[in-house]
């Protein structure tokens, strides 16, 4: 059975431990900053969390993010590829970025120089921790000895089952980001509206719920997990923030001392923290199965 490497990209929001505890590599994508190109990079080395932050608040910024190039995804494999190791690369959702197609173009350009090796991409309709938690789970099964097309099963038999829910504090970072009209964002800042969102099974982020106040929000974040979470199954729950980590961490305390469950607090990254700015919440976790989409008329 052949070696395979397990990657995945910038836009999981993964720590360098956790990365590192799980054998994962990633694709960085980028971020422009007032022009200026920088990685987007979850071990932050050219920039801090609080860095990255302060460059979103200030829309004067213009903080935009950009695709894995195909340089990136030649640079990172071709070790791999050298020394007979296959790739499976899961992807942050086809419906959110066009990298996974750029993936692909690369990977047809590279098995003309290394047949013998596969070059695998899994979309995994998702993104955030959600697409960092999926690919924890991912590798534990890797762990377990399962090989490449094994993996490859299992991801499509179990994605749909890890959740995401989360929120904003503003809607300024959606609209600037094209994810949400101008009047919604309008509306919706001047009356405290916070749309509640999770990945549904198209890869889109699809509104389930709105609240008013920051507060019902993080508390809907806490009950959405309560519901969804088969924690005989899988009793880790990740949670992301937005340079609000003393809210995550009272998120946290309150995760773990009611529900009984293991809880890691992370970063949203930078894709992550340009798309839906400060504030932001969010709780990913293993359980119900995810069955809607957008459009269902639910």
């Amino acid at each position: 059975m052949s070696k395979f490497q397990l990657f995945t990209d910038s836009s999981c929001d993964l720590s360098t431990e956790m990365r590192r505890e799980h054998h994962i590599e990633y694709f960085r994508m980028g971020i422009y900053v007032r022009g200026e190109l920088y990685p987007a990079d979850l071990d932050w080395e050219a920039y801090s969390p609080t860095q990255l932050y302060e460059w979103i608040s200030d829309l004067k910024n213009n903080c935009k993010t950009t695709l894995v190039s195909a340089e990136e995804f030649i640079e990172k494999m071709t070790p791999f590829l050298e020394q007979g190791i296959d790739i499976l690369y899961l992807g942050c959702s086809s419906a959110l970025t066009g990298t996974m197609n750029i993936f692909h173009i690369v990977a047809e350009e590279l098995k003309e120089k290394y047949p013998e090796r596969r070059i695998v991409g899994v979309d995994s309709l998702t993104a955030s921790m959600n697409l960092g938690l999926l690919t924890v789970l991912v590798s534990k099964q890797i762990e377990k000895g399962l090989s490449l097309d094994e993996t490859i099963e299992w991801i499509e038999n179990h994605k749909f089952k890890v959740n995401q829910i989360a929120g904003v504090e503003t809607l300024t970072y959606l609209k600037a980001a094209g994810r949400v009209k101008a009047s919604t964002a309008f509306i919706g800042n001047i009356i405290g509206i916070k749309p509640m969102f999770i990945s549904d099974r198209h890869g889109n982020n699809l509104v389930v719920q709105k609240v008013r106040g920051y507060q019902k929000m993080v508390e809907a974040v806490f009950d959405a997990v309560k519901e969804k979470i088969h924690k005989d199954e899988c009793d880790l729950v990740y949670v992301c923030h937005g340079n609000a980590p003393e809210v995550a961490n009272k998120l946290k305390a309150r995760l773990e001392s009611e529900l009984g469950v293991k809880v890691v607090v992370n970063w949203a990254g930078p894709i992550i923290g340009i798309t839906c700015g400060p504030g932001l919440i969010g709780a990913m976790c293993y359980g119900e199965e995810v069955t809607r989409f957008d459009g269902d008329g639910k």
